[in-house]
């Protein structure tokens, strides 16, 4: 049963110019991801951090919980597709919602990337 979803939409373009400053991060990705997050898409390249980034914005959307913080949720993608780790605040909103699991699916074209999160029961 889907107890909650959320869904956020990209533009690369606009992702480009606000989060890499002449081709380096800018501050505001340290304000979103982890150290572990930004080592591992490092590793991916600039599409990973985009896809996090909306990751992100549909799960907040999804548990719609003011205590959870950026930190509280990480996304690591994989050569098969993406691993999910959640704080134990975290953890413990999920038991309270009685969310089992996190389903996340992704769609992109040239220009946006879309992220769909179901918190399922």
């Amino acid at each position: 049963m889907i107890i909650s979803c959320g869904i956020d939409i990209e533009e690369i373009n606009r992702f480009d110019k606000h989060y890499f400053q002449n081709g380096i991060l800018s501050d505001l990705i340290y304000d979103v991801f982890t150290t572990r997050e930004i080592d591992s898409f490092a590793y991916f390249g600039k599409k990973a951090f985009l896809k996090g980034f909306c990751f992100k914005e549909s799960f907040y959307k999804a548990i719609n919980c003011q205590n959870i913080s950026w930190f509280d949720i990480e996304i690591f993608f994989t050569e098969n597709g993406y691993q999910i780790k959640t704080s134990t605040l975290l953890k413990n909103e999920l038991i309270k919602i009685k969310a089992d699991r996190i389903e996340v699916q992704f769609s992109e074209s040239d220009k946006f990337i879309i992220c769909t999160v179901l918190l399922i029961k």
